[in-house]
């Protein structure tokens, strides 16, 4: 052990993903994250942006321009300065020249809007695809390299219900909030602009309650956040249970349990909808509030202003009232609260116009409220995924494992998927390049959790380990899991073809080397009598083949992969004795100048076996080869004693049978 001293943090006693907790965000650091997913897509962010302040510029000058119009046909009435000239004549003149003209320009404006219109739906829609883009990619590719044990703790519904809802709420948000506050901004901007200019006390006293109305929003996004965190904690309750009932369907029907599957989601989904029901009622008592303010503003609004319209009428025009003040001893004396020039009708409509968009758009505040509210508490479940550990520490520039013939050692070993809960303890042993090694024991004694600590799925809280020489720590993590090949208890087959997946361990492979590992895999044949041969898809997980099937498939994926090191979790335990008996032939093939590890429970798939270690409550109580292990008392013989038995039990029973028939 000279040559393979303990690397830095091999006693630390942390596991790969590390104990220590991140302190909660806040929601100011949220916000700043989820802006973030605009950079890049700023430029259309900011165009999205400009648009919006070019539509709400035209908006308040269409608006304008109809007070404006409105009032030149209002004082043509009053004055009662009528046209008696056919229109044709009449238009080139005044007083109908001017308003045809105003006419015009507002007809110019609608178009023009229009057009903005256009330019802004176009715009959103590119934005909004991108942001999304770059989002799903975002936590798609965390979900492809978190560790382990964030998988362990989180249910796949979960995840899928965070992935899906939640970034979709953050999406919202980013999409809808801020361009809808930029919006605000601009139109109540642009209006009370346009509304000053006519009376400011009457846009002082129409907007006095907009402070409280603020106020009030922010003391009710207080209350929303937990309601709604707890509306989106039963949703992912929903999802485990959907999830979990769709992938285990066969389970369910094999034990005719329909109707508890039914109930335990009916209980889910009532107490999802008991949260989501709290959020609503809380909503309903808030929005009456902010709808009786922004009704009593529009009705101040309109009082003053038709007041004003009835006081100032016997004032000049603006125009008249600035002519006026220019005349050397022309004073107009009026209160200080009114203006010296007469409110016409047309401004009222002003007034009207601009307090209505304006209150319109201050109660779209809710709507962002709300949109906020769900953002911060689904950023908060979102950026968990994305703030997850990596897969295990690794440097960055970590050097891969050196070519080597697939040695290991395991260097007194000792894990926990609990920290003060040990899986496996001291485990010590060494295996040079070429070697089988069995992993014998009974169910829970630490056999897989020993293999997944060798592919660095987690990293042991104690001890070393070694391939060909060097601290797997130390080396980098794809060389690491490359160089191990896996055929796992439970067989996962992806939705593609049977070519692909078996392509899957080596994507770069050709058609003949997909045909060889079949063939070493005894798969060639049953694929040779599939609708399509290599190119049929198989159903979800592959579920269109049988278990044995299903198996040689997963065998054949490990072999094209050419690994150093060859792992089989209870490969076998699929596949009747004949096929287990072809399969084991084939893989004494495979077996040559490569590492085997083999978990078994049948002590026939381990009598060939270099090194037979034998665990028991996580540690190691023997070792060596199945001769040796037979001539000494201890689980392994006591095991083998026990599975003779039987055997010798069954071959008796079918002689038996055997002897029946032939009487």
């Amino acid at each position: 052990m000279s040559d393979k001293q303990k690397s830095d943090g091999g006693e630390s006693g942390q596991t790969s993903e590390g104990d220590s907790r991140r302190p909660e965000p806040t929601n100011y650091q949220l916000l700043k994250r989820m802006l973030a997913f605009l950079k890049p897509v700023w430029g259309l962010a900011a165009l999205a942006a400009l648009l919006i302040v070019a539509w709400v510029v035209v908006e308040v000058s269409a608006v304008k321009m109809t007070g404006a119009i409105t009032s030149a046909i209002k004082d043509k009435l009053v004055s009662g300065t009528g046209v008696s000239e056919p229109f044709l004549s009449a238009i080139g003149k005044e007083p109908l020249r001017s308003i045809v003209h105003m006419i015009i320009i507002l007809g110019l404006l609608v178009l023009v809007n229009n057009f903005i219109t256009f330019l802004r739906q176009v715009m959103n829609t590119k934005f909004t695809m991108q942001m999304v883009f770059y989002m799903r990619s975002a936590v798609y590719d965390r979900l492809q390299n978190v560790g382990f044990t964030f998988h362990d703790e989180h249910s796949s519904g979960a995840l899928i219900n965070r992935a899906l809802s939640d970034l979709q709420n953050v999406r919202a948000f980013l999409q809808m909030g801020l361009l809808l506050t930029i919006e605000i901004i601009a139109f109540v901007t642009g209006y009370i602009i346009a509304m000053v200019t006519i009376s400011k006390w009457v846009v002082l006293a129409a907007l006095l309650p907009v402070p409280f109305w603020l106020w009030y929003i922010l003391r009710f996004g207080k209350k929303m956040q937990p309601a709604q965190q707890a509306a989106m904690k039963a949703g992912d309750d929903v999802v485990t249970v959907l999830t979990e009932n769709v992938a285990g369907v066969h389970v369910v029907k094999a034990f005719a349990t329909e109707g508890k599957e039914v109930s335990k989601y009916n209980q889910a989904a009532d107490h999802w909808y008991k949260r989501v029901m709290h959020t609503v009622k809380l909503w309903r008592n808030f929005a009456p509030v902010i709808r009786g303010i922004a009704s009593a503003s529009h009705l101040t609004m309109f009082m003053l202003g038709a007041m004003l319209v009835v006081m100032t009428a016997h004032l000049p025009r603006r125009v008249d009232a600035a002519q006026v003040d220019t005349q050397p001893g022309a004073v107009i004396t009026q209160p200080w609260y009114l203006p010296t020039y007469r409110v016409e009708v047309g401004d009222l409509l002003v007034f009207g116009a601009a307090m209505g968009a304006i209150l319109s758009r201050l109660q779209q505040v809710n709507q962002i409220s709300d949109q906020y509210q769900r953002a911060i508490v689904s950023a908060r479940r979102f950026f968990e995924i994305l703030d997850a550990p990596s897969s295990v520490p690794t440097g960055t520039k970590a050097p891969p494992l050196p070519p080597g013939p697939g040695a290991v050692e395991f260097n007194f070993v000792s894990f926990g998927y609990d920290v003060n809960k040990p899986v496996v303890r001291d485990i010590a042993f060494d295996v040079p390049g070429g070697s089988i090694v069995a992993l014998v024991g009974p169910t829970g004694a630490g056999k897989t959790t020993i293999m997944q600590l060798l592919a660095r799925f987690y990293d042991p809280q104690s001890g070393q380990i070694f391939i060909d020489g060097m601290n797997i720590k130390d080396a980098d993590l794809r060389s690491v899991r490359r160089a191990i090949g896996f055929v796992f208890q439970e067989t996962f087959l992806f939705s593609d073809t049977v070519a692909n997946n078996i392509r899957y361990g080596n994507p770069q492979s050709t058609m003949g080397e997909v045909e060889a590992a079949a063939r070493i895999a005894q798969a060639h044949d049953f694929i040779g009598e599939l609708p399509q041969g290599y190119d049929t898809m198989l159903g979800e997980r592959g579920a269109t083949l049988s278990g044995g099937q299903r198996q040689r498939l997963a065998i054949a994926r490990a072999i094209i992969s050419n690994p150093r090191i060859l792992v089989l979790d209870d490969a076998l335990a699929a596949v009747d004795p004949e096929t287990e008996h072809l399969i084991s032939r084939a893989l004494e093939l495979v077996m040559v100048d490569r590492t085997v590890f083999i978990i078994a429970h049948r002590l026939s798939t381990v009598k060939a076996a270099d090194l037979v270690i034998v665990l028991e409550q996580g540690r190691i109580t023997q070792a060596g080869t199945h001769k040796e292990l037979m001539r000494e008392p201890g689980h392994y013989r006591h095991i083998a004693e026990v599975q003779l038995a039987y055997q010798e039990k069954e071959l008796l029973a079918k002689a038996e049978k055997k002897a029946e028939r032939a009487g």
